[in-house]
């Protein structure tokens, strides 16, 4: 359990006479402590005054005993409702873990009228709430700051009364869908429209001895979705139209976060680069003396003056995503950064003082060859060559990590039809290119597993079939990658190329683009995989 005294910014308030909500976030602490979403959503309901919101976690859990909230340790399941923020789909076994933990059961249809509705938000459930179907009462399909509103008015009708009329009185909140009563019901996205209304940012942090990776740091987001259309990038899809923060919102936010006490800043956004103030924001923080740093940038945008700013705010590492070695693999997944734009951002980085690159890559694209594959370790080869050239001091060492991993088809995006590679396959494929990227020293390499994203996979675009899966996952602890073993045996149809002419699970879910032109863009990249099986 997480001492509240070790916080600040935690908010504490009474039960009594307020609407109790238990926010859970279904892996440890200092996961969910790190996700803004989870920390957006806390902040948005804490700011009705009669509603408290409570947060719990995993690691609560697994402490054993009745499963408690943060802030007042009270049982999770006396909430007047409970809602998790889940962002990957591989927390869905630990949220059916959590619900035992509360003392639910975790089939909705079975728990009690008087037990508080479970509701589901965050990008896994908004792209395919299928496989959570059987245990939740409520999907929230979007994002948050447009639904706080109707749903905490919908608790307020239904005060002092049942699940079920609670779950009726959220017919106005955008973008809900409750399997109980809303099949065959075409459910849209909910978008906020202006993002200048309000800033998600690290509102609970860690205080002490800094252990935490979040003890002194702040995160904000910059901006949100992506112009650049990858065919793979769920987060680019789901997340359209692209829109930006302005820049004053964005210093008012970070000069108060400053004033608080906080000693790095982190940038978030799908495509930051291409926010067209990121200059003038990153000069803003140097000149202040405060350290920063962003997430992944694109290539094309690492500019000698960004970099240098970048290297004033202490950056030591930049992160880039080549996502194929191949640059004609690159730009049929429309990730349109040449070999040269790549080098040179390299070359850029070492000449401006920082000497560290992460690099991320994807292996079991549609129409990869073993070539495609090669030209990873030639292009990171190449990398490392133009840094060692370009330092700025010849004393320091390049540091490159690489990390590769397998290609998780994602719902509403081109390649939502493409195959999964196959475990055994990407296995022998990752293991040569480790072999082959050692060579090269200096280079660390980071894969996922196979068998890790098979079963993303299959929860990523299966349905309520896996519901059986899920529970023997939450209770085999130990053993618990034997039941993802046998689940990728049993629903291999899942993990098979998809036909383009055939109703997907997810289609009643409305995205932002519509499914025609996912299909166009699927067949204009890859017009062999894209007939149907």
């Amino acid at each position: 359990m997480v001492a509240i005294g070790a916080e600040t910014g935690a908010v504490g308030k009474e039960w009594g006479g307020r609407h109790a909500v238990a926010l859970g976030y279904p892996n440890v602490y200092d996961v969910g402590m790190e996700n803004l979403g989870f920390q957006a959503v806390y902040t948005l309901l804490n700011d009705f005054p009669d509603v408290v919101a409570e947060r719990f976690f995993l690691s609560a859990a697994a402490a054993g005993g009745t499963l408690t909230t943060c802030e007042s340790v009270r049982p999770v399941a006396a909430a007047r409702v409970i809602l998790f923020s889940v962002s990957f789909e591989q927390d869905y076994v630990n949220l059916v873990r959590l619900l035992r933990a509360a003392g639910l059961a975790p089939h909705a249809a079975k728990r009690a009228g008087t037990d508080p509705p479970v509701v589901v938000g965050g990008i896994a459930p908004t792209l395919n709430p299928l496989p959570l179907a059987p245990f939740v009462d409520a999907v929230l399909v979007g994002e948050a700051e447009v639904q706080m509103t109707p749903l905490v008015e919908g608790l307020r009708a239904a005060d002092g009364r049942p699940r079920a009329d609670i779950l009726a009185a959220w017919d106005e909140v955008p973008g809900i869908w409750r399997p109980a009563t809303d099949r065959g019901r075409i459910v849209r996205r909910a978008a906020v429209a202006d993002l200048d209304g309000f800033t998600p940012q690290t509102v609970i942090r860690r205080a002490g001895d800094g252990k935490s990776p979040f003890a002194a740091g702040h995160l904000v987001e910059v901006n949100r979705g992506c112009p650049h259309g990858c065919r793979f990038c769920a987060a680019g899809y789901v997340y359209l139209p692209f829109r930006n923060r302005s820049l004053p919102v964005l210093t008012a936010a970070l000069e108060a976060a400053t004033m608080a006490g906080a000693a790095h800043v982190g940038l978030i956004g799908s495509a930051l680069g291409d926010h067209p103030d990121l200059l003038e924001l990153c000069r803003w923080l140097a000149d202040r003396g405060v350290r920063f740093s962003p997430a992944s940038l694109r290539a094309d945008r690492l500019t000698p003056e960004l970099l240098e700013l970048l290297c004033r705010g202490g950056a030591k590492t930049v992160t880039i995503a080549p996502e194929a070695g191949s640059e004609v693999l690159r730009f049929r997944i429309c990730k349109k950064l040449t070999d040269e734009q790549i080098l040179v951002a390299a070359e850029r980085a070492a000449a401006a003082g920082i000497y560290g690159l992460k690099l991320y890559f994807l292996v079991g694209l549609p129409g990869e060859t073993p070539a495609a594959r090669a030209a990873i370790v030639s292009l990171t080869a190449a990398i490392r060559k133009v840094m060692l050239a370009a330092r700025r001091e010849r004393t320091r060492s390049v540091r490159l990590v690489v990390s590769i991993n397998p290609l998780v088809p994602k719902p509403h995006t081109p390649l939502q039809w493409a195959a999964f590679a196959g475990a055994p396959a990407l296995q022998a494929m990752l293991r040569e290119l480790v072999r082959d990227l050692q060579k090269i020293g200096g280079v660390q390499v980071e894969c996922e597993s196979p068998l890790d994203a098979a079963w993303q996979t299959l929860l990523s675009r299966g349905d309520e079939r896996l519901a059986p899966d899920l529970l023997a996952a939450a209770a085999a602890d130990a053993r618990r990658r034997a039941v993802f073993r046998t689940a990728v045996d049993r629903h291999r149809g899942i993990l098979e190329r998809l036909p383009t002419d055939a109703p997907l699970p997810w289609d009643f879910i409305r995205p932002a683009t519509a499914p025609a032109v996912l299909e166009h863009r699927y067949r204009q990249a890859f017009p062999a995989a894209a007939l149907p099986s």
